[in-house]
């Protein structure tokens, strides 16, 4: 990737997502080493910066963004989209991913890793927390992380594990889990400018032995890493939790003392009105994949009453296999309407909320409170959205616009930490072409062994 540059974006209607959420016609924004310095209307101050930039964009017809946080996928899952439509998660596992990922060879997981980057990076999202599971290569997490050092993505590998009840296809053993999750972390964690990060991810709530859960929670805490963990995705996560344990999800978590700021429950669908005080009281979050959940039937998490308790929730796709697509604005508009529908109240999520749970709230999920706004000190990681075109136009206003008119494939310029790495819908340094046609081959080779 190119060095950090000094970029002057003009003319561009831009979303700050400030606390005010202030909105600016014609505006401009500067950067340089990485930060934001500058956001405004235009004034005498834009020729000085014009002299000083390395890179003038011009952004009319264009709103500025921050990058969305994808917070919640399995990038290795791009080769299965499509694959096992119409089925309930336990089958769909069973029948279909788990055979499928376990006959994946060792180069196509940096074709999936690099492809699942790629199409984040298309589609809205500037970082993405990715729950890598197979582990069936020692390396497969590298490659991953290579992947996303080399599209430039703002990435989280989130090094995921299961040593108990769960198949054996995947399963590791104790000593197997710790010593890849110590590597990765002195490896990895905080490289490249703090671009790229780990953190711990426990399966489900009952594919580890409890001394697992504590033992990495205990190391999570240590180094400072997240702790994200699939939580009462199905009425039959809590049923096995409760016949295993005689706890429901979020009460199991607690009584481990697995349960802090620090641990994130991705889905949380099936939570009763105790388990959210918990998480309220813990300082928890949760991480809503509306589009994922429709997609298997799962069903709808109590979103507006997490928000409304003050629980910290953010957005994310979940794997391209249960989605079957990596496109965060899709997921704005689902997010928005399901639970207007759910709640027969129109008023129940606003454009401005979502946006808020995809960047501010996402930004936390990363650890980050100097990510997710367009304002000066913040890390630059942002998005131009091109609103020329007729499913869009006329704009009345930005936010409405891109979540309830735009999709991904509306996203024309990316830029993470202060870098552009897609521009023109082009990704920087990737034969998109070349890329998609090995991973269709691939893709189709894994399915002829299985079949």
């Amino acid at each position: 990737m190119d060095e950090k540059q000094s970029i002057l974006i003009e003319n561009a209607w831009i979303l700050t997502l400030d606390t005010g959420n202030t909105v600016i016609e014609g505006g401009y924004l500067y950067m340089e080493d990485g930060r934001i310095t500058e956001v405004g209307e235009p004034g005498e101050n834009l020729g000085d910066l014009r002299r000083k930039a390395s890179q003038i964009i011009d952004a009319k017809g264009m709103i500025l963004m921050p990058g969305m946080v994808n917070a919640h996928s399995h990038l290795f899952q791009t080769f299965t989209r499509g694959f096992a439509d119409d089925k309930l998660l336990y089958p769909w596992l069973k029948e279909e991913i788990w055979p499928f990922s376990a006959a994946m060879e060792h180069d196509d997981f940096a074709l999936a890793g690099m492809l699942g980057c790629v199409e984040n990076l298309k589609n809205g999202a500037t970082a993405v927390i990715d729950q890598h599971y197979v582990h069936t290569f020692q390396d497969s997490s590298d490659l991953i992380l290579k992947a996303m050092k080399d599209t430039g993505i703002r990435g989280t590998l989130c090094r995921t594990f299961s040593n108990y009840n769960y198949t054996p296809l995947l399963q590791e053993d104790d000593e197997t889990i710790f010593s890849s999750l110590v590597r990765l972390t002195e490896t990895y964690h905080n490289s490249e400018n703090g671009r790229l990060q780990m953190s711990v991810g426990p399966i489900n709530p009952w594919g580890c032995t409890v001394e697992l859960y504590q033992k990495t929670y205990e190391y999570a805490m240590q180094q400072g890493l997240k702790y994200q963990i699939h939580t009462a995705e199905t009425e039959n996560v809590v049923d096995k939790c409760l016949e295993m344990y005689g706890k429901r999800n979020v009460n199991f978590f607690d009584s481990m003392g697995i349960l802090g700021e620090h641990t994130q429950l991705a889905h949380a669908i099936w939570l009763d009105d105790a388990e959210l005080e918990l998480i309220k009281k813990a300082g928890a979050s949760v991480v809503h994949c509306p589009v994922a959940n429709m997609y298997l039937a799962d069903g709808i998490a109590r979103v507006p009453e997490m928000r409304e308790r003050g629980i910290s929730v953010c957005l994310a796709t979940d794997g391209p296999g249960s989605n079957n697509a990596q496109d965060m604005m899709e997921v704005l508009k689902t997010a928005v309407i399901l639970h207007k529908v759910n709640t027969m109240d129109p008023m129940i999520l606003s454009a401005e909320d979502v946006l808020q749970m995809a960047c501010v709230e996402g930004a936390k999920a990363l650890g980050r409170e100097d990510l997710g706004r367009l304002q000066p000190g913040y890390v630059a990681d942002m998005i131009l959205v091109d609103w020329k075109k007729p499913h869009i136009a006329p704009v009345h206003k930005p936010a409405s616009a891109v979540v309830f008119c735009a999709n991904g494939n509306d996203v024309d310029t990316s830029i993470v930490d202060g870098k552009v790495v897609m521009q023109g819908r082009k990704v920087v340094g990737v034969d998109e072409l070349a890329l998609i046609e090995e991973c269709q081959l691939r893709a189709r080779s894994i399915k002829r062994s299985i079949s």
